[in-house]
């Protein structure tokens, strides 16, 4: 019996030995919520519309500010899909918040709150939010993308998407995955957002100047169904899930499937014109993996990605030739890799992020909330650059400053510079105000806000000083105050003036 056990400690040794650190950053047993008063939580539950046993959590994000974006599909029991991570502590783990707040997610006719997230990308602290409309299978609003600015907390666009991008010519479809390309930060409107839809095999693709338009190929198709996790089989017949960008190539992955592809993004201004034909022939096999991967993610020249059936997260300079020689194990755990859903670089590049769900147990009901079921684990990336050969390719432009999306520039070396502006640091990385986000048109503070009772508020036009703010009664608290109840400002607080204040409008539907 000695021998079983010296070959298991050799195993997990090589495991470490290999293998880059993996850190826990968050873990849960099931989801519970900051709730917005006392006996809301027990209200939900009597009604059904919270159960824990159905919250599974999907997606992960990371914004400038260090709060962690999680994403939950609404199904019955799921009383919100797009939360940040509390310093809260409950029994299942830490708590959730509803972002932008509860009042987001109240199921009415107009279709204006969030009704259902997969996946969220965040690009040049912009928060882009792919909501798919659905409640478990029924369709209760159109699909739409939100764009939110986590400078300020507001939403600035609303987009419905057409449902002839958001489905196929059979009306199947499922919008899952968001990947948002901004070539220049200042200029968030030119971003191109791409949008996989997993059950009706397609592609679709947003642009504010070139409009909507779907990509189809027969590369996108479900090819390997049969999954099995740490002895739990299923099928699961998924397409896109997958996004990630490396230069001017768009790479994808089936859920289902075994293969990496790539297409070239400058095909997307005639997207429109092509037919699945001319699609699958723009489309190149990037690689053949050794299991199915769910998310990937990219960091300059490397591709990251998961091998789901030998639950590990792997790597690959995608300038190379994509086959097992060139293909990297960054890490291997059997416990906490149980089905890496979510995969994003975060932090400027320095952190690989990964949610694990066991989507095994969720998908055969046999979730069980005394287990640790959901984790948010992460990696340098450095130590990956150092382990590994999946930079090998771009290490020379890691290491010259001011490089477009890498870090280094000279003055603000936490901050890339941004693309085709070398001489212009990425805020907010104000020098004396480190955490202020910019105000377009607007003179920084001379000084940073003091609250309450700040002796630089009587040039306030029309409005003494409010010494006892926020409790001053009639107006609601100052702009970086969103947790107030019942107030929430429909503009940009910086809009025409430094001390701008617009009205509220009475159904108080689009404001943060």
């Amino acid at each position: 019996m000695k021998y079983p056990l010296f070959v298991a400690l050799i195993l997990t040794i090589i495991t470490v030995s290999f293998g880059v650190n993996l850190e826990d950053v968050y873990s849960w047993k099931y989801i519970d919520y900051r709730w917005a008063y006392e006996g809301q939580k027990e209200e939900m539950l009597n009604s059904s519309q919270y159960n824990p046993n159905s919250c599974v959590l999907y997606d992960v994000d990371r914004s400038e500010d260090g709060r962690i974006f999680v994403t939950a599909v609404t199904e019955e029991g799921v009383p919100a899909s797009l939360m940040t991570v509390s310093t809260e502590i409950g029994p299942g783990g830490p708590l959730l918040e509803p972002y932008p707040n509860w009042s987001w997610y109240s199921v009415n006719d107009d279709c204006d709150g969030i009704i259902s997230v997969y996946r969220i990308s965040i690009k040049c602290n912009y928060l882009f939010v792919l909501d798919c409309g659905k409640i478990g299978e029924e369709a209760v609003c159109p699909p739409k993308l939100l764009i939110f600015d986590l400078g300020l907390n507001y939403l600035i666009k609303r987009i419905t998407i057409p449902d002839d991008i958001a489905s196929n010519e059979n009306g199947t479809g499922l919008l899952v995955t968001p990947l948002a390309y901004v070539r220049d930060c200042n200029n968030i409107n030119d971003a191109t957002v791409f949008m996989s839809d997993i059950e009706g095999y397609g592609l679709a693709i947003y642009n504010e100047n070139l409009g909507f338009c779907r990509i189809e190929s027969d590369f996108m198709k479900p090819t390997n169904p049969n999954f099995t996790i740490e002895g739990q089989s299923f099928y699961l017949e998924d397409g896109i899930l997958g996004l990630a960008i490396i230069d001017e190539d768009l790479f994808y992955s089936p859920l289902a499937g075994n293969q990496i592809y790539k297409m070239n993004m400058c095909n997307k201004q005639k997207c429109s014109e092509l037919n699945k034909s001319e699609a699958d022939n723009l489309t190149q096999l990037a690689g053949i993996l050794s299991g199915q991967t769910a998310a990937i993610a990219s960091e300059q020249c490397a591709i990251f990605f998961s091998n789901i059936p030998d639950t590990s997260i792997l790597c690959q300079d995608a300038t190379k030739e994509f086959i097992s020689a060139n293909t990297e194990l960054i890490v291997n755990d059997s416990t906490k890799l149980q089905f890496a859903s979510g995969m994003k670089v975060v932090n400027h590049g320095k952190t690989l992020m990964t949610l694990t769900n066991r989507f095994q147990r969720v998908i055969t009901n046999t979730l069980n909330l005394n287990e640790t079921n959901f984790r948010i684990l992460t990696m340098d990336i450095e130590e990956i650059r150092k382990e590994t050969s999946c930079f090998a390719s771009c290490n020379n432009d890691h290491d010259k400053p001011g490089q477009p999306g890498q870090p280094g520039h000279p003055e603000y070396p936490r901050q890339p510079w941004y693309p085709g502006y070398p001489e212009k640091p990425r805020y907010p990385e104000h020098p004396k105000y480190p955490g202020q986000p910019p105000y377009p048109g607007q003179p920084r503070y001379p000084e940073p806000p003091k609250y309450p009772g700040h002796p630089g508020y009587p040039e306030h036009p029309g409005y003494p000083r409010y010494p006892g703010y926020p409790e001053h009664p009639g107006y609601p608290r100052y702009p970086g105050y969103p947790e107030h109840p019942g107030h929430r400002h429909d503009r940009p607080w910086y809009y025409d003036k430094p001390w701008y204040y617009d009205k509220y409008d009475e159904d108080n539907k689009y404001h943060l």
